[in-house]
């Protein structure tokens, strides 16, 4: 099986081959690693001002993606922008924050099937050897999309490099429907970059974690989950449902305090009752899962699992988790 991966971002596309984490700390372009960051790098990253463009919707409620950004983000300074903003910038001391993704080909004796992933990626220009624009890539979190979203990316996911970034880009940048994106999932994501780039330490792909000492916090903590994990996706039709909670199963999955919650109330809803909590993220890009948990005051990573050729949540990922708080 031969794998290709096709980098989509914001202002062009290229062919690298690259691998795919629910939260990458690292360049990534070549290698199954992380993908290693030169102190020049660094240290010019680290003079630049960071730059978040958000979905076209979120600028309603800007002040609270940046509230959610200046509470993990201390390695540079940043700033809130739309795309249309990005041109009058000093490329030399600008990194960016744009939605982006990349499609795995995998090529059988008589078939080729094309697989989108879409993300959120850190990432600065630079121009290479041949003269041309580059973007050198710092970190990226991977985005779950809702099923009808998915499914229209999924059309533009067929080779064509540039037809892809032409139609998928601006998609999610003002339509799509990102199940895992709010501010304080945001906040919590970002956290891992900023705190990977701070020490230089970079995380590997599919790289799973647990720590050891603030999961088992949850013993006598609420996990909030969001509900959007009963949503069911159909690996030959591609369509999704809704599906209610067994409480029965979810019980005995899952034995210390949960609650379902949509994902945009959690932080209201939990974080008004002054006390400590933690919540999951569940991300599905294209045929790969990924479930974690993050304290919900501080955004700390408290735990992350990587599961393949897998399309939904279930009860055994809570059972998982319940065997780390144990």
């Amino acid at each position: 099986m031969k794998l290709k991966y096709i980098l989509c971002l914001a202002l062009g596309c290229s062919l690298n081959q690259q691998i795919n984490a629910q939260i990458q700390v690292g360049s990534a372009t070549q290698a199954k690693g992380p993908g290693k960051i030169s102190a020049e790098e660094m240290t010019k990253f680290k003079q630049s001002t960071t730059y978040f463009v958000l979905q076209e919707k979120d600028y309603a409620q800007e002040d609270l993606f940046r509230e959610a950004i200046a509470k993990v983000w201390t390695i540079t300074p940043f700033k809130i922008i739309k795309p249309q903003e990005m041109s009058n910038l000093d490329e030399n001391k600008s990194s960016f924050f744009f939605f982006g993704g990349f499609v795995t080909v995998r090529q059988g004796r008589s078939t080729v099937t094309y697989h989108p992933h879409l993300s959120y990626d850190l990432f600065m220009f630079a121009t290479n050897k041949k003269g041309k624009a580059e973007q050198n890539m710092l970190g990226k979190i991977l985005l779950h999309l809702d099923g009808e979203s998915y499914r229209y990316v999924a059309r533009y996911a067929n080779g064509n490099n540039k037809h892809f970034s032409e139609k998928v880009i601006p998609f999610l940048y003002r339509e799509a429907e990102m199940q895992n994106w709010t501010p304080q999932m945001l906040s919590g994501y970002l956290k891992v970059i900023n705190d990977g780039l701070s020490s230089g330490t970079l995380r590997s792909v599919f790289e799973e974690y647990t720590d050891q000492e603030g999961i088992k916090a949850l013993q006598n903590q609420t996990l909030y989950i969001p509900n959007y994990v009963n949503t069911k996706f159909n690996m030959f039709t591609g369509a999704e449902k809704e599906t209610e909670v067994e409480e029965g199963e979810e019980q005995s999955a899952y034995t210390f305090s949960n609650k379902y919650l949509d994902a945009k109330d959690i932080a209201q809803t939990a974080g008004g009752q002054n006390k400590a909590y933690a919540y999951l993220s569940y991300i599905k890009s294209s045929t790969d899962k990924f479930v974690s948990v993050f304290d919900g005051q501080s955004g700390k990573l408290l735990y992350t699992a990587y599961t393949p050729v897998s399309y939904n949540f279930k009860s055994k990922d809570l059972k998982r988790i319940a065997a780390k708080v144990k």
